[in-house]
């Protein structure tokens, strides 16, 4: 791989030179009662402040912002479909004493249903439902969908055990990954809708179950009676188990800023709120708007081959990005390094990224985002390529009739491949420089 680094200016287009090595940043709250914490931005994903983010815990009930998250993604809107309760998904609970709202072997539920009851109400049997709908047929089939879903955002610090969050030795995230995980949750169909919902819900009757069931907002943080109301907060999810204590997700907003807050292992409910409240005041005091960071045209260049031989050289642009910066910062404390293969070969995956790292020193913490190079040179490639025959090309040419003109063929190599380089462009992943080493494993087993 190729390691370009540039430093981007406050206010020229014109990116010098840099070098690509960063000292871990430390900024943000030192809290007691809570173990682990992580903000980040809502837009963007960049760390902006952090406490043993990487520790892996026991997550409790914020398990199910994953198990919410693909069960809107399966739904893709539709929630008006019905699934049968399985014997497994009412008795795999037995002897737990965990939340549920009590469903019934063969009862049959529409999806809308049991996704208010899992959001709202925290039911594990009705995460259990959900689980066997995305998974195919079984709550295995669904942990393993969780869990394959885990490696495609390329978090490296949660496995799951289970869809609603009971503590299991080898059931635990850290408060980035989850983070990051409600952060692509919000991006599926129905689901801001679902997580940011504060009204009663209502579930009628079903054909086993005759009785009317209600599910309102547990969330001392989302009510407005509450001594802990936190006008901030839009949507959250909260969770405990005696092993996990605290634990506690939400997304919130002040003056066009949106931020994901995670707490994990607070002692108590009191300690949770106190301490969610006093991060968020500290994110809207401290990050009050956004930074637009200019990109790079001709920030990189790669070979692109194609059947056998050397097409031409592509041209990508970094296409620069608004991230949320603390005073003391300005877009001069942002730098770019290009993540790039040393060639391209038609029809395959190019995985090109802008790295944008945000040297946050004293004011906030020092981390990257990486967001998709874009391409200025197809054009080009294709020109140079049309007409153009590979020597190989002489052992199969026709003797009489119509030449073949292998441009064409070459030409047409060039538009699939093209055509995969743009379909595999993905919405940027985040990563982040000098990551903590991960917790002591022994320590998922408390």
């Amino acid at each position: 791989m190729k390691q370009l680094t540039t430093a981007l200016a406050a206010f020229a287009a014109l990116l010098v030179l840099t070098a690509f090595g960063l000292p871990a940043g430390a900024a943000g709250p030192s809290l007691g009662a809570t173990q682990a914490y992580c903000i980040i931005d809502a837009e963007t994903g960049l760390v902006l402040a952090q406490q043993n983010m990487d520790q892996e815990l026991h997550p409790a009930s914020i398990t199910k912002v994953m198990t919410l998250g693909l069960a809107c993604e399966k739904a893709q809107g539709d929630w008006t479909g019905v699934v049968t309760v399985s014997h497994e998904d009412v008795y795999s609970l037995a002897g737990t004493d965990s939340s549920h709202i009590a469903l019934l072997e063969g009862e049959q539920v529409p999806v809308k249903d049991l996704l208010y009851a899992t959001m709202m109400a925290s039911a594990n049997d009705g995460a259990n439902v959900l689980a066997e709908y995305f998974g195919g047929g079984s709550i295995a089939d669904g942990v393993q969908a969780m869990n394959d879903q885990v490696a495609e955002l390329g978090l490296a610090h949660t496995h799951f055990a289970n869809p609603h969050g009971i503590s299991d030795e080898n059931h635990y995230t850290s408060c980035y990954d989850m983070a990051q995980i409600l952060r692509w949750a919000l991006t599926q169909p129905g689901f801001e809708e679902l997580f940011t919902n504060n009204e009663m819900y209502i579930m009628q009757p079903t054909n086993l179950q005759p009785v009317t069931r209600y599910f309102s907002q547990q969330d001392s943080m989302r009510i407005g009676s509450s001594m802990f109301y936190e006008p901030t907060i839009l949507g959250s999810k909260i969770g405990y188990t005696d092993i996990a204590r605290q634990t506690y997700v939400c997304l919130a907003e002040k003056n066009g800023v949106k931020v994901i807050c995670v707490t994990m292992r607070s002692e108590s409910k009191a300690d949770r709120y106190t301490d969610v409240r006093a991060l968020l005041d500290y994110a809207f005091s401290t990050w009050t708007g956004y930074t637009d960071v200019p990109g790079m045209t001709g920030a990189a260049s790669i070979t692109v081959r194609g059947g056998g031989d050397v097409l031409g050289t592509l041209s990508l642009d970094a296409p620069g990005i608004r991230v949320p910066l603390a005073a003391g910062l300005t877009a001069e404390d942002v730098t770019l390094s290009i993540d790039l293969p040393e060639v391209y070969t038609l029809g395959g995956e190019l995985n090109g990224w802008a790295v944008y790292t945000v040297h946050g020193g004293d004011w906030q913490e020092t981390a990257s985002i990486r967001v998709p190079l874009t391409t200025t040179g197809l054009r080009n490639a294709l020109e140079t390529s049309r007409g153009a025959a590979h020597p190989a090309a002489g052992d199969v040419a026709p003797r009489s009739g119509i030449p073949m003109v292998m441009g064409a063929a070459v030409l047409a190599v060039v538009i699939v491949g093209a055509g995969a380089f743009w379909y595999s462009r993905r919405r940027g992943a985040v990563v982040r420089l000098n990551r903590a080493q991960p917790a002591d494993s022994s320590y998922k087993q408390k």
